[in-house]
């Protein structure tokens, strides 16, 4: 099933289904833990958030359920409780299959904070209606975003790379449709096509073509470049 993002309501987007327990810290991440220092996050506040959520979770399914899909002041609340841990911090409630609701907490691609995430995500309590992501996870390609009306799609934007010296690569994008947005349209669908550690560890630049040649691929590729020709060889 295609999954169209609305880019405006990113952080609005839900789905019914039955209680799931689950923390989802993909393979490889727990190794982050030591990266960085979380010294400074005080435990109370990531108590403190938790609470917030356990008294709200049951006001934000039934508004959801009401249909107050895109006007929902309680994950508006969670988001800026969360924003007091740090303020690069955001949730996001969205859907993942047809049988869960998936709460992810992100750091918006800043490496220093993926430490922090991880020790949030591990705090959640045990009695939730949420399966917990840490950190923003691959999705179900092609990925679609509605941009102000206009359709965009992993099989339709492009892209070539190069590796540079570091292993990192460095993306040369082509849009059908140029916007100021490019840049943040392109980091949503690289969260998507190769998750938010994977980018940040991973994509090194990224510039815009006006125009194509035979070498470009749909940006969904990158998934199988990055899989199969970048980590297979480290």
């Amino acid at each position: 099933m295609k999954k169209i993002i609305c880019l405006f309501f990113l952080l609005l987007l839900f789905s019914c289904g039955k209680e799931n327990k689950e923390i989802n810290i993909r393979s490889g991440l727990d190794s982050i833990d030591s990266i960085g220092s979380v010294q400074e996050i005080k435990q109370e506040d990531i108590k403190d958030f938790w609470d917030l959520y356990s008294k709200t979770e049951k006001q934000i399914l039934d508004s959801f359920n009401e249909g107050d899909k895109y006007q929902n002041k309680y994950i508006a609340d969670l988001d800026n409780k969360i924003r007091e841990i740090d303020p690069s911090l955001s949730v996001e409630i969205k859907p993942n299959t047809d049988k869960d609701r998936v709460l992810t907490i992100t750091a918006n691609g800043i490496p220093e904070l993926f430490p922090v995430v991880i020790k949030i995500a591990k705090a959640a309590p045990k009695d939730r209606l949420w399966k917990i992501e840490a950190l923003k996870q691959r999705v179900e390609l092609p990925i679609i975003i509605d941009y102000k009306g206009t359709i965009l799609d992993s099989k339709t934007v492009e892209f070539t790379y190069k590796k540079s010296d570091d292993g990192r690569l460095e993306l040369t994008v082509y849009y059908p449709l140029v916007t100021d947005d490019n840049l943040y349209i392109t980091y949503i669908f690289l969260d998507g096509i190769i998750g938010e550690y994977d980018t940040a560890r991973y994509i090194k630049n990224i510039e815009f073509a006006t125009k194509k040649n035979r070498a470009y691929r749909p940006l969904e590729n990158l998934r199988n470049v990055l899989d199969n020709e970048i980590k297979s060889k480290k």
